[in-house]
């Protein structure tokens, strides 16, 4: 076989895979180039024909699949259940994780933690069977741009559905279908255990034994030890190439010594790896390195003719076949993009390698993750090779020192761990990170086929063509976006971005929930996933600093993620309306605000935040109740909007006596929609085009009303609902007119 032909052959199936799954149109030209490299180069045109119809087929079977599923009914539902301990992770309040229905679909679970499959799985490492009740429905869309798609991330793993239980009843022991099915239970037993008693271990061996050993990550691992992101340390925290690698060698060795024969030990060694990949439960970031083993041995056998990068050509086909949504995840990207760097390296010092490496998975890391950090070069050239060559030794010790109870040992590894922790960390605090916000997919596309054309070409003005597009993907949020209005869907509560520039950012409201449990005893970091999904959108507009956040009124739905905003991004100069500057819990949420310098600024009617934005109401000091809020009038020339916090219909009434405002394209309806917000007489003054309800899905309180619908309908208003739309966005370019749109269109 020719030198290259599975590798174009695998490529061009990720193209089919990333176009015909995920609808990534971008791949097509790709495809096309490839396509006609793949039967100009290459004699071998019926069997790639061939094998190209073949996978078009599985593909199109695997869609299917889920498609079927998609039509299936839900609701309330009676049922049976095959757990495994191994696949539930437990929180606070609860435990969730995955299972198999009795008709084969496996699914996503969530229980009460008081409920018997808590206390069953705690105890036990073997699958249970369950008679359960409860409310199977679809897995969470993604509600904001840039915020994680919960819904796609486990379509690509063939899980369509979520089931909430409600009652449950352990009948015992699940029994196998098969004897393959008794093995990877087994061996998942055994990974449950091991999880089990690495719980008991100190922090810092606990979660690099946890990570790095057995594949799995806490819920939060990433929290608790900063710093892993931002210097691009994360293909290091997902068991991945380098594991391998390790495993592959360990038993090269161990069969030498135990004189076993070159052959047999190569056959031993393909069951070792794939043991691994269901060990580390069928992690995707495993798939490709466990099939570059496996083609390693057959390779050594004689059994398969393929240089290097045939193998990862092989390894790519076998990944989108076993795990259709591989290349759909930012592990899967990772693990392919870096060793398909590798290929053309292999004659190049470290040091090189490392930086040129660096450069080339950047362009995935900014789609992903929306900035980059100059340490992260020096993070990789030093901490890579220290991990393998130090921490992991120091791991395999701690573990062994714990197994035979020399308690000095295991404080000595622990601090040592702890110290890596705190390097990374200290690595986080220095500055100098460039955020870039999410680059266009064009740009994408470009800055990972560059590198590749410089070490080619190893032409210097390739070099300077990089670092200009660079140069250009970090100023187009700053300079080229046009400006924006954002109704974030922050749940039963209101949050709005107002971008007209990016020099010049305003934030009304903050959001936040009623925290209803008590069982939180111990008073643990709890992450507020309201504000993390907020500084992530936040962040893909590279925005790292608010000028005016304004604060309409003390109602929890308002201000309650106040605290934990504050203490992610910058924030200038806080508005409230007056009086409430004086509230003491309130103040009691700012306190580490006004300590560094923060400033807060009442204000009152007739009053201006910015040029564009007129305050029209609280007429008088208040206490920051719902008739002292906020209303601002904001004028950005091309969008004219009025936001009223949540104003009663008196309280508008009072704008309407003392202001003659313009007529409005869009006004955010007050108290989400309440009846006692939203005068006729008010909407009747402002003509708006749009009207936009802030509500969480199902919530509690009726929002929006009927009456205030109908107000809405005889005015002739487009009512826009966060509860069913998602996020609503008002966009609008440098030269063109705004438009209206959801960002995500949901399905369901």
């Amino acid at each position: 076989m020719k030198s290259g032909h599975l590798l174009i052959l695998g490529m061009c199936l990720a193209c089919i895979n990333v176009i015909f799954l995920y609808h990534f149109w971008w791949a097509i030209p790709g495809f096309l180039w490839l396509i006609i490299l793949l039967y100009r180069k290459f004699n071998f045109r019926l069997l790639s024909t061939c094998i190209l119809i073949i996978v078009l087929s599985y593909f199109m079977y695997w869609q299917f699949g889920i498609s079927r599923l998609d039509k299936q009914a839900i609701g309330d539902i009676n049922s049976y259940l095959v757990i495994h301990p191994d696949n539930i992770d437990f929180k606070p309040d609860y435990g969730s994780g995955t299972a198999r229905l009795t008709t084969g679909e496996k699914v996503r679970i969530s229980f009460d933690k008081q409920s018997e499959i808590a206390k069953k799985c705690s105890q036990h490492s073997y699958p249970i069977f369950v008679q359960i009740t409860g409310k199977l429905n679809y897995i969470n869309e993604a509600r904001n741009e840039y915020s994680f798609n919960a819904d796609a991330y486990w379509r690509s793993r063939g899980i369509v559905h979520r089931l909430q239980i409600t009652r449950a009843k352990v009948l015992g022991d699940a029994k196998p279908k098969n004897f393959v099915e008794l093995i990877v239970w087994t061996i998942h037993s055994f990974h449950c255990r091991l999880v089990n008693w690495f719980e008991k271990l100190p922090k810092g061996l606990r979660d690099y034994g946890e990570t790095l050993l057995l594949g799995y990550t806490r819920s939060e691992f990433y929290t608790e030890n900063g710093g892993i992101q931002l210097l691009g340390l994360m293909h290091l925290f997902s068991i991945s190439g380098f594991q391998v690698t390790i495993v592959y060698q360990i038993w090269r060795y161990l069969s030498q010594r135990l004189w076993i024969q070159r052959e047999h030990s190569l056959v031993i060694v393909q069951f070792i790896l794939i043991i691994l990949w269901i060990f580390a439960g069928g992690v995707q970031s495993l798939i490709r390195p466990v099939f570059l083993g496996v083609s390693q041995a057959w390779r050594d056998l004689h059994w398969l003719n393929i240089d290097a990068k045939d193998a990862w050509g092989l390894a790519l086909i076998g990944g989108v076949l076993i795990e259709p949504g591989v290349l759909h995840n930012l592990g899967g990207q990772l693990s392919y993009l870096l060793t398909f760097g590798l290929l053309w390296l292999q004659n190049r010092p470290s040091w090189y390698q490392s930086i040129w490496l660096s450069f080339f998975i950047l362009p995935t890391l900014l789609w992903h993750t929306f900035s980059w950090h100059p340490v992260s070069l020096i993070a990789n050239l030093i901490i890579v090779p220290v991990f393998v060559w130090f921490i992991m030794p120091v791991i395999t010790l701690g573990i062994l020192a714990t197994i035979c109870h020399f308690i000095w040992l295991q404080t000595i590894c622990e601090w040592i761990i702890n110290s890596m922790q705190l390097c990374i960390k200290w690595g986080e605090r220095v500055p100098g990170e460039c955020l870039f916000g999410r680059p266009l997919m064009l740009f994408c596309i470009v800055l990972t086929v560059l590198p590749l054309i410089w070490l080619v070409s190893q032409k210097k003005y390739w070099l300077v063509i990089l670092i200009c597009c660079y140069s250009i993907a970090w100023l187009t949020p700053r300079m080229f976006s046009g400006g924006f209005i954002a109704f974030f869907d922050i749940g039963q509560g209101d949050t709005t971005i107002l971008r007209p520039t990016h020099q010049q950012i305003t934030m009304v409201d903050v959001g936040g929930k009623f925290q209803f449990s008590q069982r939180n005893q111990k008073k643990q970091p709890v992450t507020n996933y309201q504000v993390e999904e907020l500084i992530h959108f936040l962040k893909g507009h590279a925005i790292d600093n608010i000028q005016q956040l304004i604060l309409t009124h003390k109602d929890i739905d308002h201000i309650g993620n106040v605290s934990d905003f504050l203490e992610q991004i910058k924030v200038a100069k806080i508005y409230v309306p007056a009086g409430m500057e004086r509230q003491a819990k309130f103040n009691k949420r700012i306190t580490k605000y006004i300590h560094s310098g923060g400033k807060v600024c009442p204000v009152l009617a007739g009053m201006k935040i910015t040029k564009d934005i007129q305050v029209c109401h609280p007429i008088q000091q208040g206490v920051g109740e719902n008739d002292d809020s906020i209303a601002v009038y904001v004028n950005f020339k091309r969008v004219r909007l009025m936001m009223t916090g949540d104003l009663s219909k008196k309280g508008e009434k009072e704008i309407l006596k003392r202001y003659n405002l313009q007529p409005v394209d869009i006004l955010k309806l007050g108290h989400h929609g309440s009846k006692t917000s939203t005068d006729a007489d008010f909407v009747s003054h402002l003509k708006p085009k749009f009207g936009i309800v802030s509500a969480g899905v199902n919530n509690r309180y009726g929002h929006p009303n009927k009456e205030t619908l109908m107000t809405a309908k005889k005015y002739h208003i487009v009512i826009y609902n966060t509860a069913k739309q998602g996020m609503i966005k008002i966009k609008w370019g440098i030269f063109n007119c705004y438009r209206l749109f959801y960002v995500h269109k949901l399905k369901h």
